[in-house]
């Protein structure tokens, strides 16, 4: 029985550990969806220019040079940052004379993950494998060769924006998946970009921060306004306290910190404004959990110690107080804390909190242009004392 070896060379975090994961399965479907006289090997390895460089064909070349060094027939790279076609969102790309192929993880959106990915991953492979030495010469024919997977994505996992298209000498692809839609390609990317930062994991690093916000809820609890207003407001009133106060918080986070990408000529806008936009879900996914918290602890304080009796004197509510009144209350003061807890944020360090909101390849690029701008600063410097000593 023929052996194939096939590698999946992956970025840090979340690609690495999806790697690991489909390292297991990968061998059985490959035998199953494509060849079962041969026995499959996959074998995984982490590689950081496959989450750094943003340019396909150096992702592929050094794709090819690890499967060259491992003795791989074949090699799959996964990738955390979004691939680009003109203005479009790629899922996936393969050379065929290479028999290399990349799959981009946020392209999938939030919760991809696994079995989309495994999909994708199992049509690039019959690819490479039936016609790695077929090479495709027009963009109708790979269209119309692409239509069954397509609709095979599309039917299992509801991904029907999903096509191929045609060579691309430049950047020696031969073909590609792309998402029919710009407007749900870029959605897709945000959303997935926000998913691989993991912001639930953040929420520990944000302690002093929910410390300081339920303090200060506490101690506005004190005083009776609060409790008159709780009973004033309506629901859509409490609703836009709670977006401001959420919203307040992240943007006060984002420009205390320094975590908006400035305009330079040392990054393309296009990435700019993606890693912005990451920014600015990643953030807001953070201080929502934390809001849900807040609201979890104020809901427990409030139960457990204020009685039904001390909240009519408060507020000189007719009767019994019902439990929306509490909510109500609750609500309220979860705002009003989180608004003053947005001052707190200034406790934890700027390289902490850029830790927590950026991912990898986001602060390899911040320290990339930072570099850059520096070295341009010296030069800058330098160079009236060259022209003095000349």
């Amino acid at each position: 029985m023929a052996k194939v070896r096939v590698g999946l060379v992956s970025a840090p975090n979340l690609p690495a550990y999806i790697a690991e994961e489909l390292c297991k399965e990968l061998p059985d479907y490959f035998s199953k969806e494509i060849d079962n006289e041969t026995s499959w090997e996959v074998e995984t390895t982490v590689d950081t220019l496959v989450g750094v460089a943003e340019e396909t064909k150096e992702v592929l070349d050094k794709a090819n040079n690890i499967k060259k060094e491992q003795n791989w027939e074949y090699v799959i790279c996964l990738t955390d940052l979004p691939i680009f076609f003109r203005k479009r969102i790629v899922v996936g790309n393969a050379n065929l004379d290479h028999k290399v192929g990349q799959v981009s993880i946020p392209a999938f959106g939030v919760m991809p993950m696994h079995k989309r990915i495994r999909v994708i991953m199992i049509e690039l492979m019959k690819e490479l494998y039936r016609n790695s030495d077929e090479r495709v010469s027009s963009e109708e024919h790979t269209l119309e060769n692409g239509k069954d997977a397509a609709k095979n994505i599309g039917r299992q996992f509801f991904f029907s924006r999903v096509r191929r298209l045609g060579a691309s000498p430049e950047e020696q692809l031969d073909f590609r998946y792309v998402i029919r839609s710009r407007v749900i390609g870029y959605l897709r990317i945000m959303c997935g970009m926000t998913f691989a930062n993991r912001p639930w994991d953040a929420l520990l690093s944000f302690k002093k921060i929910t410390m300081l916000s339920f303090a200060s809820g506490a101690y506005i609890s004190i005083f009776p306004n609060p409790w008159v207003l709780s009973v004033a407001y309506s629901p859509l009133r409490l609703v836009f306290l709670s977006l401001l106060s959420i919203l307040g918080m992240v943007t006060w986070i984002i420009f205390s910190h320094n975590l908006w990408e400035k305009p330079s000529q040392h990054g393309k806008k296009r990435w700019r404004d993606l890693y912005n936009g990451t920014t600015f879900l990643t953030l807001t996914s953070i201080v929502s959990l934390n809001y849900l918290v807040l609201f979890i602890m104020f809901l427990a304080a409030m139960s457990l110690l204020v009685p039904p009796e001390l909240f009519q004197i408060r507020t000189q509510v007719e009767g019994s107080p019902s439990f929306v009144y509490y909510l109500k209350l609750v609500w309220l003061v979860t705002s009003f804390g989180t608004l003053a807890g947005a001052i707190g944020t200034g406790l934890e360090s700027e390289e902490r909190i850029r830790n927590v909101t950026y991912s990898f390849r986001q602060q390899q690029r911040y320290y990339e242009i930072g570099e850059e701008e520096n070295e341009e600063d010296k030069n800058e410097d330098t160079e009236p004392e060259k022209r003095c000593n000349q």
